[in-house]
């Protein structure tokens, strides 16, 4: 396995700290449960539907086999964020944990991951399965080689989420299902009442990682050079303050907001992600849902491809650096393939409303739930909003929300703000340059 130098000493540093073990359940360094059973520790921060079906299924792999246990432990999401690299240092942190791949590429290079890539070379784990799309959102550039750096484990587009109802009050059918950013819009346009009682769509005025992308030029390119301060973005920016001064959308929402707007009724339609289905049943809005339709940006994906406004949640599967190649490294293997095989793939799906990763899950298989289903025809064309630099995001994430939102909410001229973003966000790039 190639394993990055710099993590040398956080694997030393595991090691000692395995060995402290010696005297309590352990064997050559490795914990082991009563039973003989290796001991893995696993960070996660699903506490409701999601993580009782993730429990599930970590207790079906512990009673599958009887070499090892999978000890799920929940974290908050702001710890493993802001406690695990110190954990994973000093070898006290988890064997594996589920994060997104914003953080995980900066934790790749800097050694607080080891990479995966043997893993999926073996062919018996049956990675082909996966969707082309998310495995390469996780595939960087290690020390000048491309290295596969984790496994998926929770990945989901955004969709819009309509209310029925109210779409054929204003008299629209499928026929009008937008196909364009543009036709979205004036679609919102006319799901909107004059007297306030209705507006067209709640949308989060931050947050735009990916509308920037599909309408303009981005934040920065995949190559890492600033791209905020454009032509394009400034266009885009300009159509969507006279959207929102027009009162079509409320101004000030954030994701939270959006989605209390649209299931409450006050709102026709909401951009999200699948966990909508549930939201709006159990507040009783009848719904259903098409893409985000793309947009006429000029980004550039790593595929070539342009003008996806479809955004991703994207949690995976990540190895920490003080596993190294120990006995605990084949049982992970062992659980990522287990975790991401059809029949655990099809439970995930309709516990967590996270669409499949395995696409041999068929829609027939999540018939209990169709629109987590339909859902999934948009994964191969969603994407990460803001990844694939070494750190900073919070900071650029600030920075490009202080632009939309004040797009939406005032007058301030856009073209100063989008100056001033882009000092600010080459000042975070270079932070974190080589």
């Amino acid at each position: 396995m190639k394993l990055k130098k710099t993590l040398v000493a956080g694997v030393a540093l595991s090691m000692v700290a395995t060995l402290g073990l010696a005297a309590c359940g352990s064997d050559g360094g490795v914990e082991k449960t009563e039973d003989g059973k290796i001991k893995i520790t696993m960070w996660h921060g699903f506490s409701e539907a999601d993580g009782k079906t993730l429990e599930a299924i970590v207790d079906d792999f512990n009673d599958s086999q009887d070499e090892y246990y999978i000890d799920a432990q929940l974290q908050p999401w702001s710890t493993i964020g802001e406690t695990m690299v110190t954990k994973v240092t000093s070898g006290d942190g988890p064997d594996f944990v589920t994060t997104g791949a914003d953080n995980g590429q900066g934790w790749s290079i800097d050694g607080t991951f080891q990479c995966v890539t043997d893993f999926y070379d073996d062919a018996s784990n049956e990675t082909e399965n996966y969707i082309e799309n998310v495995v390469d959102q996780v595939t960087f550039d290690i020390d000048g080689s491309e290295e596969i750096c984790a496994v998926p484990m929770g990945y989901a587009p955004t969709a819009v989420w309509y209310n029925t109802d109210m779409w054929a009050e204003a008299g629209l059918t499928d026929a009008d299902i937008p196909q364009t950013w543009d036709e979205l819009l004036e679609v919102a346009k006319k799901l909107t009442k004059s007297d306030g009682s209705q507006y067209g769509i709640a949308l989060s005025d931050m947050s735009w990682g990916s509308f920037l992308k599909g309408n303009g030029s981005g934040i920065y390119t995949v190559d890492g050079k600033v791209s905020i301060n454009t032509p394009e973005n400034l266009a885009f920016l300009e159509k969507m303050r006279e959207f929102y001064q027009g009162g079509y959308s409320i101004s000030g929402m954030d994701d939270t907001a959006a989605r209390e707007s649209f299931e409450s009724g006050q709102s026709a339609m909401v951009i999200v992600g699948p966990w909508e289905d549930q939201a709006a049943t159990d507040k009783g809005i009848p719904h259903d849902l098409f893409g985000v339709p793309d947009g006429d940006g000029t980004y550039v994906y790593p595929d070539g491809t342009s003008g996806s406004n479809v955004g991703s949640t994207g949690l995976y599967w990540w190895v920490t650096s003080q596993v190294g190649d120990s006995e605990k490294l084949p049982g992970i293997y062992e659980f990522f393939k287990f975790y991401n095989n059809h029949d655990n793939q099809v439970t995930w799906s309709l516990g967590s409303a996270y669409p499949p990763n395995n696409t041999t899950v068929t829609e027939e298989e999540l018939s209990e739930r169709p629109l987590i289903a339909k859902i999934a025809q948009y994964t191969d064309k969603s994407y990460i909003a803001v990844a694939g630099l070494k750190g900073g995001f919070g900071d650029i994430i600030a920075s490009m929300d202080t632009v939309t939102s004040n797009t939406a909410r005032t007058n301030d001229d856009i073209q100063t703000m989008l100056d001033e973003a882009e000092t600010q966000i080459q000042g975070y790039l270079d932070e974190y340059a080589e």
